[in-house]
């Protein structure tokens, strides 16, 4: 029998996160090609993990009787707080931003988040950044203005519109890993995750009766099984596979080892959508996944 050590069960976590949160890339474009606005497919696809997460925690609290609610004034506060941000905002802005933009492109801007968290850690931790991560970051940065030049010359709005959303989306979802890392009893992970998952199920709902009613989730029969997948391979398994990695790895080192997901995106980017990437951009890929993984 194999004997895994935390370390090694936590970095196989984040890695199988890493590859589900890359896939949702394709599924959302191919949604897209059917007329699917964002909020839309954000709303089929939380309602499907909702009901998931949902069954989950009613079923530890009920029949398990392994999870209390029991949490507190303030932790309510904290759990709505990351509910909002992780899965909620940085999502919709996340499939917004795709929108506008290639599947590569937007899988490197959004890979930016763990220079983010390194950044977020050295402000509330008051860590001192080493000479040695800032030039690993700075070339995540440079990478990805390599990325971008190719498109900039077309001065497109749509185009710059799309890559502020990411950008945002990626700092939003910093701030969520750093929140869970910082605040959340490691030993609740999996109930906090839940409770988190859930309720921004519920804020994305909220959303979506405001700018639409319910006949707008009438939608052709094929993006139910693309959202159906997207759900379970790439919000429930993923959302609780990066939380139990990081309560045994912690954010900065479980963001690091999520430089697999650019990628996973480029190849099947290419496959599934026909999308192609420069030289320049490739130079500017390798660039940003060097500068993350040496980020520490």
């Amino acid at each position: 029998m194999i004997h895994l050590s935390t370390e090694r069960i936590g970095i196989l976590l984040t890695l199988a996160a890493a590859t589900g949160f890359a896939l949702k890339t394709i599924l959302a474009k191919l949604a897209y090609s059917y007329g699917i606005d964002p909020i839309t497919l954000l709303t089929l696809r939380m309602s499907f993990a909702g009901f998931a997460f949902l069954a989950i925690l009613l079923y530890n609290l009920a029949v398990l009787s392994r999870w209390s609610l029991r949490i507190g004034r303030e932790g309510w506060l904290l759990i709505c707080a990351l509910s909002f941000l992780g899965y909620y905002l940085s999502s919709y802005l996340d499939f917004s931003g795709l929108a506008y933009i290639d599947a590569n492109l937007w899988r490197m801007i959004l890979f930016l988040y763990p220079t983010m968290v390194v950044l977020l850690n050295s402000v509330i931790k008051r860590e001192k950044i080493q000479l040695f991560t800032w030039a690993a970051l700075s070339l995540c940065y440079v990478g990805i203005f390599l990325m971008l030049l190719p498109n900039l010359a077309s001065g497109s709005p749509n185009f710059a519109k799309g890559c502020a959303l990411i950008f945002m989306a990626a700092l939003t979802y910093a701030i969520y890993l750093v929140g869970v890392d910082r605040y959340l009893n490691a030993a609740n992970i999996v109930m906090y995750i839940t409770l988190i998952m859930t309720l921004s199920a519920v804020f994305i709902l909220i959303h979506f009766l405001i700018v639409h009613d319910a006949s707008a989730l009438s939608v052709p029969f094929p993006v139910y099984v693309l959202v159906l997948i997207m759900a379970l391979f790439s919000t429930v398994l993923p959302g609780y596979a990066i939380s139990a990695g990081i309560s045994m790895i912690g954010a900065s080192k479980a963001a690091t080892i999520s430089m697999i997901g650019p990628v996973i995106t480029l190849v099947f980017s290419w496959l599934l959508l026909g999308e192609t990437i420069g030289p320049i951009q490739v130079v500017g890929m390798v660039l940003v996944i060097a500068g993350v993984s040496r980020v520490k």
